[in-house]
């Protein structure tokens, strides 16, 4: 029995859209996992540690609205305001209001939470090849293709 079997889908059925959802519902389940495993090395879940990369790459110096980091991350700006308490309580981001208009939060990532940041990349890094080293490089640039593509139709 295949994986999409275990679930109710069958698979040559001329249901591709199924087989397409579902297999990405199972596969994001999987990466979430093994990489919530590996970042618990590190007291961080995947949701912590995409709002650190945000804060530090798209942030910069200056810094990054919470508003902006809840929309370029799937978090709901609820669940952004208690992981961002969570990551401030532990000194990994800095919280201010923005001069002139203290309802507008600006993140700015911490030394130390860079420096985690830092400790945990090669690692996470090297767990996502091994997640995807059972296809070929050509394999993984025409899924990134088709993906890429496909999220940015559904987006518009």
């Amino acid at each position: 029995m295949g994986v999409l079997e275990t679930i109710g889908v069958r698979a040559g059925q001329g249901k591709h859209y199924e087989e397409v959802i579902y297999s990405l519902a199972l596969i994001y389940n999987v990466i979430t996992d093994q990489m919530s495993t590996y970042l618990s090395e590190y007291q961080l879940t995947p949701g912590k540690f995409n709002i650190l990369l945000a804060v530090k790459h798209q942030g910069g110096k200056d810094g990054i609205s919470q508003v902006e980091v809840s929309k370029r991350l799937i978090v709901t700006p609820s669940n952004m305001t208690k992981l961002i308490d969570k990551l401030e309580k532990d000194g990994l981001v800095a919280r201010n209001a923005l001069a002139g208009d203290r309802r507008v939060n600006i993140l700015k990532i911490t030394a130390k939470g860079s420096k985690l940041l830092d400790a945990a990349w090669d690692g996470y890094n090297a767990r996502l090849k091994t997640l995807l080293s059972s296809l070929s490089v050509s394999q993984q640039k025409v899924l990134s293709g088709l993906l890429v593509n496909w999220l940015e139709n559904i987006r518009k």
